[in-house]
């Protein structure tokens, strides 16, 4: 299998740079990526770390041309060393009232993430950046679009698919950002933190044509949009699914909205940033009867 060191850390999605690996379509991969510290634990400059979002990669798949979409599929995600969670000036649900930075380091233990104060949480490590690069130069740090980014999905974990539209050719994917355990919204500002080998497939799907990230998780299909404000990126989150439904699978567009409403959920990553991530998920038991 080939391997991809987080040495090869990038912090700009750039169309004209040059890749760190060129693969081939199906081709497995492991990916060392470093936690959004970039192994730092020192409580005086852990918020500087922060800032910079790193992510391992350009990965160049052969053949993947803009129209096509990037299957990425987690085959693994093993977090490694300890986590760390910050509370952020400025960052998090309640940047008003919890104005100090705050960090905490957690273990991991046996499969759980553990708090100093000894409580432990099962782990759940997922992938909270992933993305194609865009045709004009982005920050890998907090934000999401078209391209995918930094898009904090906590379902994102081992035996999850997710597909996103190619912009340049190769793709250009990039992933980081690992959470050995998070919640959605993150809303005291990150999640666990911690650096990762993962086991990916990739797959170049030809002429696909998708306009934004989409996945299957275990449990949950889930188109992702996003948006500076929330509302709207709520709204279009159920546009997108709808869309799906009617395009992909011949429900009629009120049938596709009622059973929205039914059996689909709308979540939130995250927000209180310029670009807040939102998941639209509909149960896998439901999609699997639409055939």
């Amino acid at each position: 299998m080939k391997r991809i060191s987080r040495d090869n850390h990038i912090y700009m999605l750039e169309p004209e740079a040059s890749p760190a690996i060129v693969v081939d379509s199906g081709d497995d991969l492991m990916v060392e990526t470093w936690d959004a510290f970039e192994g730092e634990r020192d409580p005086a400059v852990l918020g500087e770390r922060f800032l910079k979002g790193p992510a391992t990669g350009p990965i160049y798949v052969n053949g993947a041309e803009p129209g096509d979409a990037l299957k990425v599929e987690f085959v693994s995600i093993i977090p490694k060393e300890a986590a760390a969670h910050m509370v952020m000036p400025g960052r998090g649900f309640l940047d008003q009232e919890f104005t100090e930075g705050y960090p905490t380091i957690i273990s991991l233990e046996d499969g759980h993430a553990v708090l100093p104060s000894g409580t432990r949480l099962p782990l759940c490590p997922s992938m909270g950046l992933v993305a194609t690069t865009p045709t004009y130069p982005q920050s890998t740090a907090s934000d999401s679009g078209p391209y995918g980014g930094d898009i904090d999905m906590k379902e994102l974990t081992a035996g999850s698919v997710l597909y996103l539209p190619v912009f340049v050719p190769g793709g250009m994917l990039a992933l980081g950002d690992c959470h050995a355990v998070v919640g959605d919204g993150a809303v005291a500002g990150t999640g666990a933190e911690c650096s990762a080998d993962t086991h990916i497939r990739v797959t170049v799907e030809k002429g696909m044509d998708i306009k934004g990230p989409r996945a299957l998780t275990p449990d949950h299909f889930v188109v992702l949009s996003h948006g500076e404000e929330l509302g709207p990126a709520m709204k279009q989150a159920v546009r997108d699914m709808v869309d799906f439904l009617v395009k992909e699978k011949g429900l009629k567009p009120y049938d596709a909205y009622t059973l929205c409403s039914l059996a689909g959920d709308v979540r939130v990553s995250r927000t209180f940033r310029p670009i807040s991530p939102v998941k639209m998920m509909l149960s896998r038991q439901v999609l699997d009867q639409l055939g």
